[in-house]
């Protein structure tokens, strides 16, 4: 059943609440709903009007984290067969950007998955979206004739994951103009992976000064200079 609209910040500020404490250090498992409850302002009563269960909040911030990251790659996620490496950075500054604001999220998904089935079937489930985005985007490069033979739907499985984990391991170290080199070293590695080789650039010959010059006379052999007059 469809909550009613009015009802989306007090979820919002459980949600907050649950990205705070996590950002303190708990984890999903140790987490209780008095806690999410007090961190949000709110009565406990008033989670179970919001959420059947401590499962559905973390189910509602996977889907968040998952929206916000195709949210932020922009055209690349909307319309790739229109893309360019250019918008390959602008995707990955937008996702990293994403990945750095939900940076305890992140962690405490990646930390969580291992021992959780119920979290790991949900992180599999986001990381099976972002993946089929990735290979839509791809498959339009492909047919508009622009990307590399090797791209392939594995090439974007494997970009995929391997912004995931490295952003889910290494994003809290990264802040200001190092996360913008940060998200421009990924784009470097997706773009060269997807589109075909830049041609390359002609190489400018050396400058030559080509202007005829008048070779010194000289004096034929023997004859000796004329003398002033």
């Amino acid at each position: 059943m469809q909550r009613p609209a009015k009802r989306a910040p007090v979820e919002q500020r459980l949600l907050q609440a649950t990205e705070r404490l996590l950002e303190q250090g708990h984890s999903f498992g140790s987490l209780t709903v008095e806690q999410l409850a007090a961190e949000a302002g709110m009565a406990r009563a008033t989670f179970y009007l919001h959420f059947r269960d401590k499962g559905e909040l973390v189910l509602r911030l996977m889907g968040q984290l998952t929206e916000d990251i195709v949210r932020s790659a922009g055209l690349w996620f909307e319309n790739a067969g229109h893309a360019d490496r250019d918008d390959i950075e602008r995707a990955l500054v937008g996702i990293v950007g994403a990945f750095r604001n939900h940076r305890a999220l992140v962690a405490a998904i990646n930390d969580t998955a291992p021992y959780d089935p119920d979290v790991a079937a949900l992180y599999r489930h986001m990381m099976d979206r972002l993946c089929a985005e990735s290979r839509r985007a791809i498959a339009a490069v492909r047919r508009q004739g622009k990307a590399h033979p090797q791209a392939s739907a594995e090439v974007a499985d494997i970009l995929t994951w391997a912004v995931d984990l490295y952003c889910a391991r290494f994003i809290g170290n990264y802040d200001g103009a190092a996360l913008n080199r940060l998200a421009k070293s990924l784009a470097h590695i997706c773009a060269s992976a997807i589109f075909l080789p830049a041609p390359p650039t002609p190489a400018t010959a050396p400058h030559r000064n080509l202007k005829a010059t008048t070779p010194p006379s000289r004096s034929r052999r023997g004859a000796a200079p004329k003398s002033p007059d």
